[in-house]
């Protein structure tokens, strides 16, 4: 089976999002199996993905034909001038006009590719990737869409142009049953199915040091929505009963709100407390073998994959409690903690793992047992299962004429 990756969100190259991992670790996987992968993706620069990704796996950028850029991946100046304006009325509008030019600029591109490869079937990475292909191609090729945001937080959000297109995806996948109410609603004649994210841990698993480590840990970029200013704060309320504890943020630091959080931190006194690293390609013998709490503060998650590993390598977690992904995986009273987004009741929850070092145990092991469904060979068995279905359905389709 020939599988087309359409990652169409804004970034590719060299980018250590969550989406861009799925994907790398999707095809890695699917290519392992003997399928044919190709990741077709848009950025205003060619190259290489963060993750490892299979020789055999090409990449195309749909903006370049052989090195040079024939489209702009960016609106012409006047249509960003009236996005921004309809968006000071109306987001939906605003994503209205970006989805409606974008298909039209993208679609010739996208479609000479398909063209070309003649996949089986196309799994997109996104709703507006959809759009672009199914849309802005017209192609007969079934789609599967992927959700990596919880329908609750991402559906209201979408243009008008945005739902038409999902609804005519062959499949649409969401990452947890508590999304399932939201995207019946929404997409109410589309076939919905729930796979979460394959969880994929090295071979061997590296030894857990952290249970006398003191070390309270956190993965993820630096952004307002990750909130780290909000575990600093909580930090600083509980750090003097517990001079031996430490918190580590580890992520992509090259942002404005990275410094804004190492400023913070100076401002105080909590340099030698809190300690600031940047991204690493061995987070598990790096951080979760070290780590003795995971705390996260994430207010939008869909699934939160380093909430999820650190789970699987049997720690102890705090979280918010407004938090979808979060609240799903963490049980409140049984792997962890799920609080409100205050400094003080954060700090109250982290104070309940770290002064009872059973507590830490019995709340660990639970987690790995919430966790222990999304091993990579179940997520992906489940991956493989459906794309098969939906291609053979496909082809059963064109054979009988049905």
């Amino acid at each position: 089976m020939h599988i087309v990756i359409a990652h169409f969100n804004s970034y590719w190259t060299g980018i250590s999002g969550g989406v861009e991992r799925i994907t790398c670790e999707m095809a890695n996987d699917m290519a392992n199996r003997g399928h044919k992968v190709t990741i077709l993706y848009r950025d205003g620069r060619e190259g290489l993905p963060y993750f490892p990704l299979r020789k055999d796996v090409e990449t195309h950028d749909v903006l370049f034909r052989g090195g040079e850029k024939i489209i702009s991946e960016k609106l012409p100046v006047p249509w960003r001038v009236l996005r921004e304006l309809t968006r000071v009325f109306s987001q939906q509008e605003a994503q209205e006009i970006n989805t409606s030019y974008k298909t039209k600029q993208y679609g010739k591109a996208i479609k000479k590719w398909i063209d070309e490869l003649h996949p089986d079937i196309i799994l997109s990475s996104s709703i507006p990737s959809t759009a672009y292909v199914i849309d802005g191609t017209g192609t007969q090729i079934p789609v599967i869409t992927m959700i990596h945001s919880h329908p609750d937080i991402q559906f209201p959000r979408l243009s008008r142009r945005e739902l038409k297109a999902g609804g005519k995806s062959a499949a649409i996948q969401i990452l947890l049953p508590s999304g399932m109410k939201t995207a019946r609603k929404y997409f109410p004649s589309t076939d919905i199915r729930v796979i979460g994210n394959a969880i994929k841990t090295p071979d061997p698993m590296p030894l857990y040091k952290g249970e006398n480590s003191h070390i309270i840990i956190n993965v993820g970029s630096f952004n307002t929505n990750k909130d780290q200013k909000l575990l600093i704060s909580a930090f600083k309320e509980i750090s003097p009963r517990f001079p031996d504890w430490k918190l580590e943020l580890w992520g992509s630091t090259g942002n404005a709100y990275a410094r804004q959080v190492e400023e913070e931190i100076h401002k105080m006194n909590l340099d030698d407390k809190i300690k600031v690293f940047g991204k690493t390609h061995h987070v598990w013998e790096d951080v979760y073998s070290r780590g003795t709490i995971y705390a996260i503060a994430s207010h939008e998650e869909g699934f939160p994959l380093y909430l999820s590993e650190a789970m699987m390598m049997g720690i102890p977690t705090v979280g918010l409690a407004e938090c979808h992904g979060v609240n799903d995986l963490i049980r409140d009273g049984e792997t962890g903690f799920l609080t409100a987004p205050h400094p003080k009741d954060y700090a109250k929850a982290l104070g309940k793992l770290m002064v009872s070092a059973d507590l830490r145990l019995a709340y660990g092991k639970a987690g790995k047992e919430v966790i222990k469904d999304y091993t990579t060979k179940n997520i992906y068995d489940q991956w493989e299962k459906l794309l098969k279905e939906i291609a053979e359905t496909r082809e059963s389709s064109r054979t009988t004429g049905f």
